[in-house]
């Protein structure tokens, strides 16, 4: 499943990243995030804060009897995370935390 992450410092109205991942799952409200990268010492790590499905449903109106099942899909998951600092933070995601 592709999931959307934004990646907020915690006052912050705009995200500072947007990545995108293939993950057989989605992270849950107040779980920890660590992202790590090619070439850098220790790691990226997050909270996650909040979850939006968008979803679509293929008909105007909701289906009432059985033999008119109509099954909608999710079009996108984005997984809202705000920056925290971990045990193996990477210096420079300690300074983008602190505001350094």
């Amino acid at each position: 499943m592709k999931i959307q992450f934004l990646l907020f410092q915690e006052e912050d109205d705009e995200p500072d990243q947007t990545l995108l991942f293939d993950l057989p799952g989605v992270p849950q409200v107040g779980d920890g995030v660590t992202i790590s990268r090619p070439g850098q010492e220790g790691y990226s790590n997050f909270n996650v804060r909040r979850i939006q499905w968008d979803l679509d449903y293929p008909a105007e109106s909701p289906a009432h009897r059985a033999d008119e099942t109509v099954i909608g899909s999710a079009s996108a998951v984005t997984v809202e995370c705000v920056y925290v600092i971990g045990s193996y933070s990477s210096e420079e995601h300690k300074k983008t935390v602190l505001g350094l």
